[in-house]
């Protein structure tokens, strides 16, 4: 898992300056990727707003430790009261 130092205050001064958040919070993510090539490859998808890409590799993921990625996300939805 990765330990990001997330600091709001950035956040606010780059909105507050017209910035883009969600770059911001991509290019903090690629420095704490390092060398990750599955992370890298994930952030890239995000850049390009490849969610089909994104899910698949979730799904691959979730084989891969034999977990039930459908069932995970129900779990979600109903913490949050989602359908």
């Amino acid at each position: 898992m990765m330990n990001m130092q997330f600091n709001p205050m950035q956040l606010m001064q780059m909105m507050k300056n017209g910035g883009n958040p969600r770059q911001m919070l991509i290019n903090m993510m690629k420095q704490q990727a390092g060398n990750n090539p599955v992370m890298s490859n994930a952030l890239q998808m995000m850049e390009k707003g490849d969610s089909k890409g994104l899910e698949q590799l979730c799904r691959n993921l979730g084989k891969e430790k034999n977990v039930d990625i459908d069932q995970m996300m129900n779990q979600i939805k109903n913490q949050f009261g989602m359908k």
